[in-house]
């Protein structure tokens, strides 16, 4: 009886352990099936949050904000950058010879296509709001463009390492031109072909420049209201889809230009004339104030503006409220872009 006692225990252990390899085998199955639909999960949600990321850099690039500063913030900013720097003719070889997947891969093609797709979707519905915002609420918009670009100056200041005589000049001379530019522009935008090339050259400058604005630039060379509250909506309707295009198209087309081009030269005058470059760049801001001004009408000669002061009333005071949360808004987005840049060094 022993005997067949011992049989049976050796036979129950063997079964045991037959039985937990069973289920320890199902269990990494399990596990493992688990894994590849969670880094499937992950593949398909990672586009989706670059384009949520490309709408919010759309949809600041509308504002007199810096595009720049916001996809610092949202992590995106070198990646942005390196994905365009790399569109060049080494790169573009590949495509000719038809290796697109090798094209796609060394220009972080699906990376970009993804952010420009949010970028434009950003930037359409951003500019739909804003075409009714300036309609019903004209002083309150330009007061709130007012605080963010104060602000976003205050910004551009802040990252000039050495203050000195050579800087100051640079500052002020970019103040004067701006400031002279800005009370004497025409009120009227200009829909020139070579015109909107142009514009779409400086003002896409925003997006590789943190702390500077295109659409502040764009403000400054009157096209702002054509391209952003005329030109953009009016796409989205198939009666004025064509009117549309034929200011954008140029517009973009300098974009592109600028965005590929600019990448470049930007990285050459940051690292050589950086304190030189942004203090342009914030007297500039600064002596363009005259084109948001909201007090303001156009002359009878129609070439420059007359300047007056607004009446004490209660329309004052909450342009004065815009105008803080402008320049409030911009404080919060600085903070966030040294947080994520102390993280990232960490």
């Amino acid at each position: 009886m022993a005997k067949v006692c011992n049989f049976d225990d050796k036979k129950v252990k063997k079964t045991l352990i037959v039985e937990n390899f069973r289920l320890e085998t199902i269990f990494v199955v399990l596990l493992w099936h688990d894994f590849k639909s969670m880094t499937r999960m992950r593949s398909l949600w990672e586009p989706i949050k670059v384009f949520i990321k490309g709408m919010i850099m759309g949809a600041v690039n509308v504002f007199p904000i810096s595009s720049g500063t916001i996809s610092l913030v949202l992590g995106v900013f070198e990646r942005f950058v390196n994905s365009i720097k790399s569109l060049n003719l080494k790169n573009f070889k590949y495509l000719r010879k038809g290796h697109f997947s090798e094209f796609v891969h060394r220009t972080d093609g699906k990376f970009l296509f993804v952010i420009l797709l949010g970028i434009f979707a950003g930037m359409l519905l951003t500019a739909l709001f804003l075409k009714q915002t300036l309609k019903s609420y004209e002083v309150y918009t330009w007061s709130l463009f007012i605080g963010l670009i104060i602000a976003s100056v205050v910004y551009v200041m802040k990252m000039i390492e050495k203050v000195n005589v050579k800087n100051v000049l640079l500052l002020l001379a970019g103040f004067i031109v701006s400031f002279l530019l800005s009370i004497k522009s025409n009120p009227y935008s200009n829909d020139n072909f070579f015109y909107l090339f142009l514009c779409g050259i400086i003002g896409a400058t925003g997006m590789v420049v943190p702390g500077v604005s295109g659409s502040h630039l764009m403000l400054l060379m009157g096209n702002y209201e054509l391209i952003v509250t005329e030109a953009i909506p009016a796409i989205t309707m198939a009666s004025t889809f064509m009117q549309g295009v034929r200011v954008l198209l140029p517009f973009v087309l300098g974009a592109i230009v600028s965005i590929v081009s600019f990448s470049h030269l930007l990285s050459w005058l940051m690292r050589d004339y950086r304190d030189g470059t942004l203090s342009v760049l914030a007297g500039f801001m600064l002596g363009s104030l005259p084109v948001v001004y909201p007090w303001k009408t156009p002359a009878q000669d129609m070439m420059h503006y007359v300047f007056h002061l607004p009446e004490w009333n209660m329309e004052l005071l909450m342009a004065v409220v815009m105008a803080v949360v402008g320049a409030t808004t911009v404080y919060v987005l600085e903070v966030l872009a040294k947080r994520k840049a102390k993280r990232q060094q960490g």
